[in-house]
């Protein structure tokens, strides 16, 4: 192990790291502010319009699609020319987007700038966790990331309560409840403005000098006479060491990493996506009567995160990654194969069986996949391919979450409420099943570097 990365894994955590984190995370709370909101300006906008299923369809995944995009194109940009080169660019756009979003005039323009945002989201999502993660210590890696992580739920809550606040505006209420969302971004990007590049990918592209200006700022410990030399013994070790291209992920020493970071968050984000962008439809059909009972249900279901976040920060750097995310997607799994039961079961079960049912999910998901997925791939590849295989599996995440909410109005009216939660708890069984078989554990492992010569 390099002695740079030997000193960056084994520090205390600082102040420093403490403003990466907050700057970096809260590009997560625009993604749980931005779903969420959607959801509830889709309560006021259905009465309005009355798009028909599939329109309604392309309005809850157009921002998916976005992210898709977003995903694949920003890991490969993030690694060719550094963390900070879309590290703007991509909240700009959010903002934008957000703030067009609230002038749209039919569904067509709505939909062309939910997916703009989409593609500030994507980007940010491989940007934002890789740069954590190769900032951060070994062993408070998982932990500060999940504490971080959980700012996805703060968006979510904040925006239903903003959203709760607003419902009764007029007719413009989810005009007012999407252009919201370009208020904290103006905050993300203030706080991002002038955060260093990442010390190790400034030393996998030989930039010494530049790498020792980050070490000095986020180690400040070390001497000049001690950073140059770990430096310089770093660059050496890393001069020769083979190059990875983005098709890497795909070839036969990171397949299997690959697969292990993208099934798992596919099926999380099939099952979670659904539920964000429809539950509080979802629970006008399952006992709640008015609007604002399903906004404050939904607001409730949001909360319930804390009591799987909590636990999960304080124990994931000592069970590790993939055995929380075994024991959430079997919590995911029993929890709508629950109110699934109780639907054919009785018909009309009790409400409280039905939040149930909706809470074991939640809490079961915020302990693991709905965390751990989003952490696991920031571990798995080298510097060079990490914010290309996070983008790629991010990818892939919003195309099970595009796939599941376009088709869910469908599949809702095909099969009944019981068929779909069915169809979701099976999406946790192959999380489970998936994760046993793919998974590799890097808790308290240090991130891998490719310092490896290529043979003479």
């Amino acid at each position: 192990m390099s002695a740079v990365f030997t000193t960056l894994d084994e520090q205390s955590i600082t102040r420093r790291h403490r403003r990466v984190l907050w700057a970096s995370g809260l590009g997560i709370f625009l993604d749980g502010y931005d779903l969420s909101i959607m959801a509830i300006a889709l309560i006021v906008l259905k009465d309005q319009w009355h798009p028909s299923s599939a329109a309604l369809g392309l309005l809850g995944t157009a921002a998916l699609v976005g992210a898709l995009v977003g995903g694949l194109l920003g890991g490969p940009i993030a690694d060719r020319f550094g963390r900070k080169t879309i590290y703007l660019i991509d909240i700009a756009a959010f903002f934008f987007a957000a703030l067009l979003s609230g002038f749209a005039w039919d569904i067509a323009s709505l939909v062309a700038f939910r997916f703009l945002l989409g593609l500030g989201v994507g980007a940010d999502y491989p940007l934002s966790s890789t740069y954590m993660a190769e900032f951060m210590p070994k062993d408070r890696r998982g932990a500060v990331m999940t504490w971080i992580f959980g700012l996805w739920m703060g968006g979510a809550v904040v925006s239903s309560l903003v959203g709760l606040a607003l419902l009764h505006t007029g007719p413009d209420a989810w005009r007012w409840m999407l252009a919201s969302g370009a208020l904290p971004a103006i905050l993300v990007l203030w706080m991002r403005r002038n955060l260093p590049e990442s010390p190790r990918w400034y030393l996998r592209r030989g930039r010494v000098a530049d790498a020792e200006r980050v070490v000095a700022w986020l180690a400040p410990q070390l001497s000049a006479a001690e950073r140059r030399a770990a430096l310089e013994e770093t660059a050496a070790a890393m001069e020769g060491a083979r190059r990875h291209s983005w098709l890497d992920l795909f070839g036969k020493r990171y397949l299997k990493l690959t697969l292990y970071a993208c099934i798992p968050w596919f099926m999380v984000d099939v099952m979670g996506y659904a539920l964000a962008i429809f539950l509080p439809l979802m629970l006008l059909h399952l006992g709640l009567k008015t609007n604002e009972q399903a906004v404050i249900g939904n607001t409730l279901f949001s909360l319930a995160f804390v009591i799987g976040w909590i636990p999960l920060a304080l124990l994931i750097d000592r069970i590790g990654r993939r055995r929380a995310q075994i024991i959430g997607f079997l919590g995911d799994a029993l929890g709508l194969g629950l109110v699934g039961v109780l639907l054919v079961a009785l018909g009309e079960p009790p409400f409280w069986a039905v939040a149930t049912g909706l809470l074991l999910f939640q809490i079961s998901n915020s302990f693991g996949p709905g965390t751990t997925t989003w952490i696991i791939p920031t571990e798995l590849y080298p510097t060079e391919l990490r914010a290309s295989g996070h983008g790629f599996a991010t990818a892939v995440s919003r195309l099970g979450a595009a796939t599941s909410v376009f088709l869910l109005p469908t599949i809702q009216a095909t099969l009944g409420e019981a068929g779909l939660l069915f169809l979701l708890a099976g999406a946790g069984g192959v999380g489970v099943v998936t994760t046993l078989w793919l998974g590799n554990e890097m808790a308290r492992e240090s991130l891998p570097e490719s310092l490896a010569r290529k043979a003479a």
